[in-house]
């Protein structure tokens, strides 16, 4: 594949729509005083639903890993440097912000090779939307605290990823997976279960890896 097959119109529209999210948050974290966590993952969320359109854009692997890998390098360099305090300044070793492009790869290059939106659609959706939620079940209402591996959850919180990624599953297969009722709610249970388990389990941000994948697996499985 040539430079010349390159799309690097839609590669700089999209770096310039991620530029703005980020400044927004910037802006957020420094002029507002906005706690890193909120702006963290008011990132996290928008950066779910702008990558939702990714393979409609993005005609091919080349093009989207080449802007992932240049948002890597970037988010890599700002945490190492100190720079971007938004969605850097946590107080615990994390590597959630740096495994996003690269689980966004993985989940395109699936989807691409089995040419199903739905390996792309689920995994990146409940990652965007579901994991916000249980840490805000988790803080509102703590209730039944638990730890795996030192890292401290809520069965509140684990109830709320749950019922976020179920719906979601629910709605992939519903709208992309041509399946049938029966499979589709077991199979959305089965990934509820999984991406559940997986984001209890994970710790230092791996669970932007970990979530992804268990949804991916639970699509295969039930070869949705």
């Amino acid at each position: 594949m040539s430079l010349s097959s390159i799309d690097f119109k839609t590669i700089i529209i999209f770096s310039a729509i991620f530029f703005v999210l980020f400044v927004i948050a910037e802006i957020g974290y420094r002029v507002l005083k906005l706690n890193v966590g909120y702006t963290r993952k008011f990132v996290h969320v928008c950066t779910g639903i702008i990558v939702m359109s990714f393979p409609f854009y993005f005609k091919t692997p080349l093009d989207l890993i080449l802007i992932c890998t240049s948002f890597f390098i970037v988010l890599t360099v700002s945490k190492r440097v100190g720079l971007m305090p938004s969605i850097n300044a946590i107080n615990r070793k994390s590597r959630g912000s740096t495994l996003y492009p690269v689980v966004v790869v993985i989940c395109y290059l699936i989807q691409y090779w089995l040419g199903k939106y739905i390996y792309f659609f689920v995994p990146i959706l409940i990652l965007a939307l579901a994991d916000p939620m249980a840490e805000f079940a988790g803080r509102k209402w703590k209730y039944k605290p638990y730890s795996i591996f030192n890292n401290s959850k809520t069965i509140s919180g684990s109830i709320g990823f749950f019922i976020i990624a179920l719906i979601i599953s629910a709605i992939g297969m519903f709208y992309f997976g041509n399946v049938n009722p029966a499979i589709m709610i077991l199979c959305a249970i089965v990934i509820g279960i999984l991406t559940t388990i997986g984001e209890a389990v994970s710790f230092k941000g791996y669970d932007n890896l970990v979530i992804p994948l268990c949804a991916v697996l639970g699509l295969y499985l039930f070869g949705v």
